[in-house]
């Protein structure tokens, strides 16, 4: 069986879709005669921790190493869970060379000279875990494979503002995926932009999307009150206000008791916005929860919301788990990034896609549905693409790496 060294920052404890991806991949890769072996770090201060993630994995092996990154110290110093600050911005952006995790890379090296592998796979952010690979693949001459969960030099969450630090990230991009024996990424976007700056490696550069796990799915029966859920984190590029602001019409305008509405919001929202959705009284916030708790909370519903501010390199790695819930979609906000939605539309799934700021369409479609509620009308669909299984997926990635075995 060939042996798969899996170099992922974020791994269980830490939840989100960070840790989700490599989980996954890992669950399934056995199946297809690919050993994972988990390379991570010892725990951190984060703001989003999941002690069931990956509790299904069975006889794995995984490596914690030290590190000296901000997360890591400041556990260390006894913080447990971590709550990003707006005026912490400015500090993150001075270390963003190209992120704050480089005091991992000594570390996660040293420990992987020491561990019997085949290929080296790295999944970012952080991309200096991209740096580590490079060397160690360098050393070791074993192939790297890099996954890229986000756009990097477009990244959108910690824009690279200065011009330094664009340059420094450049070399570093242009230098790793011309070295690597296999690029994936999980959209068409970041592979064009990708191709676009380096065309040398059109070949071996394929989208592999985060996806679903049918298993993870179980549909109860509709709430009694008329419910809508949104999933994953609130921050900038996903204020939910042009949103609140249409539910809030909707009632007005239907003379409903805001007591008839119910807005979920279920994942990390950072402090500012927690304020702005508590002045909404129809809101009910209930932060992070385990993976699946998550899921369950979220498709006790009848609608789901997805929001985003329309740059292309604001993936939502959620889409497929939307899709899943089997529930209609409105999407406040359209961009590429949201490919997955659009190729399900196509495909005659309910998702209703709305310009960030359009209240007046937002409220309309909250209205007919409103009314298919009160008349039970309200159906779940089936996931129209079921390539897009975490299995699938995973056997779509043991192929590419056979392929680097015959090259």
């Amino acid at each position: 069986m060939k042996r798969l060294l899996i170099i992922s920052y974020y791994w269980p404890p830490c939840g989100g879709p960070g840790s989700i991806r490599p989980v996954k991949f890992a669950k399934y890769l056995p199946d297809y005669g690919i050993e994972p072996i988990i390379l991570t770090r010892k725990d951190i201060a984060y703001h989003s921790i999941d002690t069931e993630l990956g509790r299904d994995l069975k006889n794995l092996k995984i490596y914690r190493t030290e590190s000296l990154d901000p997360a890591r110290i400041l556990y260390i110093l006894g913080m447990r869970e971590y709550q990003p600050k707006k005026w912490q911005v400015p500090i993150k952006k001075s270390l963003n060379f190209p992120d704050n995790k480089l005091g991992w890379i000594p570390f996660a090296y040293n420990k992987a000279l020491n561990i019997d592998f085949d290929y080296i796979f790295v999944t970012a952010p952080p991309f200096s875990a991209f740096i580590t690979g490079y060397i160690l693949a360098k050393k070791t001459d074993k192939p790297l494979i890099l996954d890229f969960r986000d756009a990097w030099l477009e990244f959108p969450f910690m824009r690279y503002e200065n011009k330094f630090q664009r340059r420094f990230v450049s070399y570093w991009e242009r230098k790793v995926i011309e070295f690597a024996s296999l690029v994936i990424t999980v959209s068409e976007d970041i592979k064009s932009s990708l191709v676009m700056r380096s065309p040398e490696i059109k070949n071996k550069i394929y989208v592999i999307p985060n996806g679903y796990d049918p298993g993870d799915f179980s549909h109860s029966t509709f709430p009694e009150k008329f419910t809508i859920s949104y999933l994953g984190t609130i921050r900038e590029e996903r204020n939910p206000e042009p949103f609140l602001l249409a539910v809030e019409k909707f009632i007005k305008e239907t003379g409903l008791s805001s007591d008839c509405v119910e807005i979920k919001f279920i994942g990390h929202i950072e402090e500012e916005y927690i304020k702005l959705i508590k002045k909404y009284p129809y809101t009910k916030i209930f932060g992070h929860l385990s993976y699946h708790q998550a899921l369950k909370e979220f498709c006790n519903a009848h609608l789901v919301l997805m929001i985003t501010t329309g740059d292309d390199f604001f993936f939502p790695s959620r889409q497929n788990e939307y899709l899943a819930s089997g529930l209609p979609i409105i999407s406040c906000g359209f961009s590429g990034g949201l490919f997955i939605l659009a190729q399900a539309e196509k495909q005659g799934y309910p998702v209703h896609f709305y310009e960030y700021d359009n209240i007046i369409g937002m409220k309309e479609i909250m209205r007919d549905y409103y009314v298919k509620y009160k008349y039970d009308k309200i159906k779940r669909s089936p996931h129209p693409l079921s390539e897009y299984t975490r299995q699938n997926l995973t056997a779509k990635l043991t192929h590419l790496l056979r392929r680097i075995d015959k090259c």
